[in-house]
């Protein structure tokens, strides 16, 4: 039987023109405690700011150090709490924004820390057609477009309430060497009515589009669940479109539901699911599981893996997905005790092979040199 799903909220499209807080190149922060330097930024600290109708906090055009700290900004899904566009150094840390339609939006920006805050409910819907009752649901928690440095560390992203989720937790477009680490994203998803398939659900803990050398690291994603829907559905733990970037010591958990399996359209883990520019495990390490040390590559958990771990070492025997190393257990069980060296991984490699190139390279340049002696002499002749 088909579950209904209701859709009691109006919709609205977030076209935002005005801010609550607005600051436009470097001069208009000096009204602020701080000195702009990255031991004394400016600060903007304890407020409470209404984004019903208005963005929360605008910053514009900034290279100066900003502090962003112990703000709560609370919306109705029709405005972005705060937008960085064309800054750098700016730390957000210790916040809380629930139900915008981006809790905060990043656009060429660079240096961007978002560190232990909190986002609930953030996304925003419109009708495509409300003749034919067929919407479309965007926005999420932390949005960012061709920017690169962000360090998006240790935060929570969890529902506000069954309506209102992160329709998608990080999501990133052309993002470059930044780090995602410690977060937990909880019911990344939205289902709104289809014109098509009578109601669609999507969304992603973390979605990375044409994105490059970012780490994912010790995040744990709760897939949302199902529970009986007939909906079709586009709503992974992580979708990853992109090169270079490392994903390791995460845990997925929740249950896989294929809609149309061909297509991979439904509730999955992780999108694309075989064949990947993209590494899934850890660079080599020396890390402790149980009572013992070993010394190799570690991936990540994934609560459907029902691989078996003969040798003990904490890594399922048999690949899972695109992960050549999967955990038996999850990531907390995990000591990481530091890289294998460098001269340590070139000892472990075959010395056989090494010394054998050398006495091929030794010969081959006593040939040259036997024939450079032979040419001297004939010339010499002449």
């Amino acid at each position: 039987m088909r579950v209904l799903v209701v859709f009691a909220i109006l919709l609205f499209v977030p076209l935002a023109s005005a801010a609550q807080l607005a600051f436009v190149g470097d001069e208009s922060l000096r009204e602020l405690p701080g000195s702009g330097t990255s031991a004394d930024p400016y600060l903007l600290r304890d407020l409470v700011i209404n984004a019903t109708n208005d963005i929360g906090i605008l910053i514009k055009n900034t290279s100066a150090f900003i502090l962003i700290k112990n703000v709560s900004i609370v919306g109705e899904n029709k405005r972005p709490g705060i937008i960085l566009e064309n800054v750098k150094n700016v730390r957000i840390e210790n916040v809380r924004i629930i139900r915008c339609s981006y809790a905060i939006k990043i656009v060429s920006s660079k240096n961007i820390t978002i560190v232990n805050s909190i986002f609930k409910g953030n996304l925003y819907c419109y009708w495509k057609s409300e003749f034919a009752g067929d919407a479309d649901c965007k926005g999420g928690a932390i949005f960012a477009d061709y920017s690169k440095n962000l360090y998006i560390i240790n935060n929570s992203f969890v529902p506000h309430s069954y309506l209102f989720s992160n329709i998608y937790g990080v999501h990133l477009v052309m993002v470059e060497n930044s780090t995602i680490h410690g977060n937990r994203f909880v019911d990344s998803v939205k289902c709104y009515p289809s014109a098509a398939f009578g109601g669609y659900c999507k969304g992603a803990a973390i979605y990375l589009d044409r994105s490059k050398g970012n780490k994912i690291v010790r995040n744990i994603i709760y897939l949302p669940s199902r529970e009986g829907m007939e909906y079709a559905a586009e709503v992974y733990g992580m979708y990853i479109f992109g090169v270079n970037n490392s994903i390791y010591l995460n845990d997925f958990y929740g249950k896989e539901v294929p809609y149309y399996p061909d297509t991979a359209t439904g509730f999955y883990y992780i999108f694309p699911r075989l064949g990947s520019e993209n590494t899934f495990h850890s660079p080599k390490i020396v890390y402790k599981f149980g009572n013992t040390t070993f010394e190799g590559f570690l991936g990540n958990y994934w609560y459907s893996n029902k691989g078996l771990d003969n040798d003990g070492d904490g890594i399922t025997d048999g690949s899972f997905l695109v992960d050549e190393y999967p955990l038996i257990l999850s990531s907390e069980n995990y000591e990481i005790i530091g890289l294998v060296k460098e001269d340590s991984v070139l000892n472990t490699s075959s010395p056989i092979a090494s010394s054998s190139q050398e006495e091929e390279n030794f010969e081959y340049i006593s040939f040259l040199v036997v024939i450079g002696l032979v040419l001297i002499s004939l010339w010499k002749r002449k």
